[in-house]
């Protein structure tokens, strides 16, 4: 291969209308040593564009010509070791001495899934990924923050000449945002040519080169230091009207925590956590990747068995007595996190994701109120999403999805929200948008869980650092 052959060559790529859209791109080269930024808003077909350049979506006209190895890493896990359903969900949570999977075998540890050819050589990149201790874990258990790296590690190990990372830096903590950011330098500097998707406010400094899309369509592409990012008109759109009403708490405190601890095996993920959450208050809960936040809220949210070998009180009631059933406690809280969005069925439409937050399942009520459909339109269109209301979740880009299942918890009206970094690979506006909407919700409890502080709606005023275990 010459030296300026590009390394792959989009060219009027048409991709099928049956697709998450219907896409046309037209010509675009990736060249040795160059670092492509993807940019867009949330549904302008950033992910589509990257595993078209992976060659994992079929084309209908024109041509892709890759003429080196290709990695893709995404925020979903494809592996053959796991099954995105609900028991991968459950299974996260499960079995304090047993590590079994749901068919008895052993559950894949982060060994397993990176099948080292040769650990010793591994060794440096798992260290600086901070993977090698956690190698032995069952990697259901690993935290967000620590698959997605995990994922970025394995791409790697594969030596690629052409790595395409979509928003790797969604879900993890400052610290190692800043640590990938140096590497990822490092790694183009030596030779790595790099595409990944990313916010247009949060572009890398060694980017060379920016791509952005607009309806799944190129609307830009060059250098760097002549990219203007896209003037986007201003969001004015009103709060959904039913949202000015909340029902009354029928408790006098939301959660009450004391010297709570958890282990899986001789791993200790929280040590004696004490913390109490009162009708009304609303909390940041903070702390560095693997610190224990998902934990901590999968013992409020009745996910977690080691709820009922603690101390802990929800909505009045010691978990674990008579007068109080799993669903007692689910039907009060809304709910989203990173494991709720990688095991939702992909075949579900919009629709029909929202409507299943009436049941706290993955189940569809048999009936939904004229006014209950309403209020599910008034909030897909207060995102702009009511026109997706009837396409397969599988089809909508991950941003989208995530606003879907934001509704799915607001849609019952619940007096608790428990939101477990829910702006994940939302743009700018549109978390605007939901940072209002949480701000206009009376009187609701909510617990925020994020790594950037941006996200916080400004009516969360009250900070509990796990890592710390100071709340204030």
């Amino acid at each position: 291969m010459n030296q300026s052959d590009p390394l792959i060559t989009l060219d009027q790529r048409s991709l099928p209308d049956n697709s998450r859209s219907s896409a046309v791109y037209s010509l675009f080269q990736l060249h040795a040593g160059q670092c492509w930024a993807v940019v867009g808003a949330t549904g302008s077909g950033k992910t589509l564009f990257l595993q078209t350049l992976a060659g994992q979506v079929p084309r209908l006209a024109g041509r892709l010509v890759r003429r080196q190895s290709v990695a893709y890493v995404s925020f979903r896990e494809e592996s053959r070791l796991f099954s995105y359903s609900g028991h991968f969900y459950q299974q996260r949570y499960q079995a304090t001495m047993s590590d079994e999977g749901s068919r008895g075998q052993a559950a894949p540890t982060l060994r397993d899934y990176l099948q080292l050819a040769d650990p010793a050589a591994a060794r440096p990149l798992l260290d600086r990924l901070g993977l090698s201790p956690l190698l032995d874990r069952t990697f259901l258990k690993l935290s967000n923050g620590q698959s997605r790296k995990a994922r970025i590690g394995k791409a790697l190990l594969q030596q690629p000449a052409v790595l395409l990372l979509d928003n790797p830096f969604v879900g993890l903590d400052a610290a190692f945002r800043q640590e990938l950011t140096q590497w990822l330098a490092e790694l183009t500097q030596h030779g790595l040519t790099l595409v990944l998707a990313t916010d247009a406010d949060s572009i890398p400094p060694f980017v060379t080169h920016v791509v952005e899309l607009g309806g799944s369509q190129i609307q830009w592409a060059g250098p760097i230091q002549a990219y203007r990012p896209t003037a986007r008109p201003s969001q004015q759109t009103a709060l959904p009207i039913w949202q000015t009403s909340a029902l009354p708490a029928d408790f006098g405190e939301a959660f009450r925590l004391s010297e709570v601890t958890v282990r899986y095996g001789d791993q200790l993920i929280l040590d004696r956590v004490s913390w109490t959450v009162r009708p009304g208050e609303r909390w940041a809960l903070l702390g560095p990747n693997g610190a224990g936040k998902s934990v901590l809220l999968s013992l409020l949210y009745g996910d977690h068995p080691q709820a009922y070998a603690n101390l802990i009180h929800v909505f009045d009631h010691r978990r674990g007595r008579p007068g109080q059933s799993i669903w007692d406690v689910k039907r009060r809280i809304g709910f989203v996190s990173p494991e709720l969005h990688l095991y939702f069925p992909q075949q579900l439409t919009a629709r029909q994701v929202v409507l299943t937050g009436l049941t706290d399942t993955l189940t569809i009520p048999r009936q939904a109120s004229a006014d209950t459909q309403a209020d599910l339109l008034a909030m897909l269109r207060y995102f702009g999403l009511s026109e997706k209301a009837d396409k397969p979740f599988g089809q909508l880009s991950a941003g989208e999805q995530r606003l879907v299942l934001l509704v799915r918890a607001l849609i019952k009206n619940p007096p608790v929200l428990i939101l477990d970094e829910p702006f994940q690979a939302i743009d700018a506006a549109r978390v605007e948008l939901a940072r209002r909407l949480l701000d206009g919700l009376p009187d609701k409890t909510i617990l925020f869980v994020t790594h950037d502080r941006r996200d916080l709606p400004d009516t969360v005023d009250r900070t509990f650092d796990i890592s710390t275990e100071a709340p204030r």
